[in-house]
C-alpha cells in the first residue's frame, strides 16, 4: 500500500487507531488485491504496511482486520504473543 495513499486517508497522522474513520478503512478494503482479500477472508487479517506513527521510535507492521462488532479496523501486533485486536473493542473495555 502506498504511504501517500495512507497519508491522504489520515492513517499516518492519527494518534490512536480508534480515530481512523470508516471511510478510510473502506477505501483500504477497496484497494486490496484479490490475494489480499482472500487472505483477509481466510485468515482474518492482511498486512497493509510497516508504519511509524507520531511519537513512535520505529516502524511496526499494520494489519487490516475484520472485527465482528466493528467491521474493518487497523491493528498492529500487541502483547507477548503479538495478537491483533480491534482498537475499538479495547477502547470499549477500558472505558467500561
Amino acid at each position: 500500500m502506498d504511504k501517500q495513499v495512507l497519508a491522504k486517508l489520515g492513517i499516518i497522522s492519527v494518534m490512536s487507531l480508534s480515530q481512523v474513520n470508516a471511510d478510510a478503512l473502506d477505501h483500504l478494503v477497496a484497494g486490496l488485491s484479490i490475494l489480499q482479500v482472500a487472505r483477509l477472508v481466510l485468515l482474518g487479517s492482511v498486512l497493509i504496511d510497516w508504519l511509524k506513527l507520531d511519537g513512535w521510535k520505529e516502524k511496526i507492521p499494520f494489519y487490516l482486520i475484520k472485527c465482528q462488532r466493528h467491521g474493518y479496523q487497523l491493528s498492529y501486533p500487541s502483547g507477548y504473543n503479538g495478537s491483533l485486536v480491534c482498537p475499538k473493542c479495547i477502547r470499549e473495555k477500558i472505558g467500561s
